[in-house]
């Protein structure tokens, strides 16, 4: 499993990580967020922190730029910065708004 940003500043997980990715399914769900999502939230120190620009990255996990923070009106929160890009896994996605929702 590759270290992520998310993972190195202590980032909430969601669900545990999938031990292995069946042979019926043709796409990775870090793919399939990368292809749909708008815009993903992950846990950070009880606040959600936004991330816009989804990709995926060569070693299979994902990164986005923070866009902004719930319930902080701030362009900083505990060190994580508004522009920054992260690396992160889909275990850390909160919840996320598909492009064609």
């Amino acid at each position: 499993m590759n270290k992520t940003d998310a993972d190195a500043l202590g980032f909430e997980l969601v669900g545990p990580t999938p031990q292995y990715t069946p042979i019926t399914q043709t796409e990775s769900s870090e793919a399939r967020i990368a292809r749909t999502a708008i815009e993903v939230a992950l846990l950070y120190k009880g606040q959600e922190v936004h991330l816009r620009e989804i990709q995926l990255a060569e070693d299979g996990t994902l990164k986005g730029e923070v866009s902004g923070f719930s319930n902080v009106c701030a362009r900083e929160f505990e060190g994580v910065r508004f522009g920054q890009s992260l690396s992160f896994r889909f275990q850390h996605i909160q919840h996320a708004t598909r492009k064609d929702a």
